[in-house]
């Protein structure tokens, strides 16, 4: 069993921001839960120990590996490692907060490098199909945000994170996640303490619900 935890708060250290309480959560959780009979990998996309490659020029017309630059294949091989990383993963938790509507950026990069044709996807005549499979590899997406994106009319149509995330799945063949969010955090009216323990209860509860045979 193969389980990938993927973290992508850029204040990546800071243990009180909401994203990373669940991430820390959800780990102990998954620990506790498979009790070393499987393999936890956790990859924080913004630890400057953590190389994410970032889609340029180079990176794309880069033809054959054995005729190029030492820093190009660095990109090349950075990148095939967080493809097989995220292939062999049977379950993956990402872990978020919400950026201007979106993914925070570093981890848009880590996506360029994932979508990558041939690899979780290939082109055919009639479009594209993916190359991997819910049966295979189960997403959850846990979000956080300050307002609520989901109920508040003026944030609805704003609500781009889980359409990006179900639209980028699909594209590699994967049509389920699951959604956890953590929203309204910065709401004055809102007891921010007891949304986090609402989103770590359903996080805990989602977890020790799978099988992870």
């Amino acid at each position: 069993m193969n389980i990938l935890q993927l973290m992508a708060h850029p204040d990546y250290n800071n243990q009180k921001r909401a994203a990373n309480r669940l991430a820390d959560v959800g780990l102990k959780t998954l620990q506790e839960k498979l009790n070393g009979q499987g393999t936890i990998e956790a990859l924080n996309v913004y630890d400057p120990n953590n190389f994410i490659p970032q889609i340029t020029a180079d990176t794309l017309n880069l033809t054959n590996p054995k005729e190029t630059s030492a820093e190009r294949l660095k990109n090349h091989e950075a990148q095939h490692k967080l493809i097989k990383q995220w292939k062999s993963a049977e379950y993956i938790y990402i872990y978020m907060p919400l950026h201007n509507w979106n993914v925070p950026a570093k981890f848009k990069d880590y996506l360029d490098n994932i979508l990558t044709a041939g690899e979780t996807f290939k082109y055919t005549e009639t479009g594209s199909v993916g190359l991997m499979s819910d049966k295979t590899t189960k997403v959850t997406f846990i979000l956080t945000s300050g307002s609520e994106y989901d109920t508040d009319y003026r944030y609805v149509n704003l609500d781009i994170a889980p359409q990006y995330m179900r639209g980028v799945l699909h594209m590699m063949g994967i049509n389920q996640m699951k959604l956890i969010r953590a929203q309204g955090l910065d709401i004055i009216i809102n007891d921010k303490e007891e949304i986090m323990k609402s989103a770590e209860k359903e996080l805990v509860g989602y977890i020790s619900s799978n099988s992870y045979k």
